[in-house]
């Protein structure tokens, strides 16, 4: 395994930002003198943090740089800062596009990763899930299977938030990430929106605890995607909105690929 961590110049964000990448190559095991090779191009899981994180943030709460390992894939995890992965016009910076299409092809152009749909997944943690399955569907083109751990599926009640000191709770501050929060379930920063809006959905799995405060929300948009007769798959576990339960079910997700 292979781990490289450094920053890109991208035009979405109109900035330098922060990357982690795992490749698997380079699994020689010592004590055993066997040496495993990892046919390249590499299918790749572009994985997003959740709200307060960073690109380092799953390396140092879950056993992924080992799991990628094991199984052959690279992950590339992009720094989201507490954007939701969406478009902020005002701000310009453009995280949507970034993790749906620059990101893809800054990656492609440094490192030996596959260009192709049915190699290339999308998943995320909490915020990081509500990215995954909105650029997901938004970049359709892109990705043949989207991941959503515990995701933060918020977009149905968001205009109902009130003034709170906890940024979990603030309007003021998703309405300074999706703007007008009234608009919000009639455009593309809402999932089920995009549902409707798709002509080829890639696969999705879900997972989320079933003592995790974001449960109603996970199941709410499963039943949502059955009504639609979208074949998904759903894992309701013993858990909370923890590091434990994302570290199991990323695991469960990449074996899925």
């Amino acid at each position: 395994m292979v781990l490289f961590r450094g920053d890109v110049k991208c035009k979405s964000l109109q900035r330098r930002t922060s990357i982690s990448v795992i490749l698997p190559s380079d699994n020689i095991h010592f004590l055993q003198d066997t040496e495993e090779i990892v046919p390249q191009p590499y299918r790749t899981l572009y994985l997003l943090h959740g709200l307060y994180g960073s690109d380092d943030i799953f390396l140092a709460n879950t056993s992924i740089q080992k799991f990628a390992e094991d199984n052959g894939i690279a992950i590339v995890i992009p720094c989201g800062e507490n954007s939701f992965y969406i478009d902020n016009e005002k701000a310009h910076a453009y995280y949507g596009e970034y993790v749906g299409q620059e990101l893809l092809d800054i990656t492609r152009n440094i490192f030996p990763l596959s260009d192709k749909r049915e190699d290339t997944f999308i998943a995320g943690f909490s915020m990081g899930g509500y990215g995954a399955i909105r650029n997901g569907l938004k970049y359709s083109q892109n990705f043949s299977k989207i991941g959503m751990i515990s995701a933060a599926l918020i977009t149905d009640d968001i205009a109902d938030y009130a003034s709170d000191a906890n940024v979990l709770r603030s309007r003021d501050f998703y309405e300074s990430i999706f703007g007008d929060l009234e608009s919000v379930k009639d455009s593309d920063k809402n999932p089920k929106y995009l549902i409707d809006r798709c002509d080829d959905i890639p696969d999705i799995y879900m997972a989320c605890g079933v003592n995790d405060f974001l449960y109603d929300k996970n199941v709410d948009f499963y039943e949502f995607l059955k009504s639609k007769n979208i074949d998904a798959e759903f894992v309701e576990a013993p858990g909370e909105h923890t590091w434990e339960f994302c570290d199991k079910h990323i695991k469960e997700f990449i074996k899925t690929l």
